[in-house]
């Protein structure tokens, strides 16, 4: 796990330079690779729908070889009533390499994160992740961007923070 990429995804803040750099590097690498990565990993999917975003974080990561087991939140967590015990936590450490957090109410990711010790992601595959701020940096300006070099993205996330 690489602490300082995996903080820099967890928040909802704009990425510095060297995380934006490093993380177009590893997607222009994987965009040559045909290799699969995270072959063995776990990533737990805890989404209440299955939304466009959780199918690409899905799509994604099985592409790069991880198996994604999608997880029911509890409707207290869903309507922020309540957060994950430590047992739950445990319990997710134990199983996953990886957790991320779809449309879960604010501060949620970063609770879970405080308890576990593998990466915690907030909506990493969400339109408004501060990743995607990186699509014109993968293209010519004159290339739109595409669901493709959305998944790149995402995937050199998940590779950056799980190897």
């Amino acid at each position: 796990m690489n602490p300082p990429l995996q903080r820099h995804l967890l928040s909802q803040s704009p990425l510095d330079a060297a995380t934006a750099s490093l993380l177009v590097a590893v997607a222009r690498s994987l965009q040559q690779s045909g290799d699969a990565p995270l072959r063995g990993k776990n990533i737990a999917l805890m989404c209440g729908s299955d939304s466009g975003d959780a199918q690409l974080f899905a799509e994604a990561a099985a592409r790069l070889g991880a198996r994604v087991a999608r997880i029911e939140p509890a409707p207290a967590w869903l309507r922020g009533e309540s957060q994950p015990g430590a047992d739950t936590a445990r319990l997710l450490e134990h199983l996953y390499d990886a957790v991320d957090c779809e449309a879960l109410p604010p501060g949620f990711a970063r609770h879970l994160q405080e308890q576990v010790g593998v990466p915690v992601y907030d909506g990493l595959a969400r339109a408004d992740h501060p990743i995607f701020g990186l699509l014109g940096a993968l293209k010519p300006p004159s290339q739109a961007s595409t669901a493709a070099d959305r998944c790149l993205l995402l995937q050199a996330a998940l590779v950056s923070t799980l190897l």
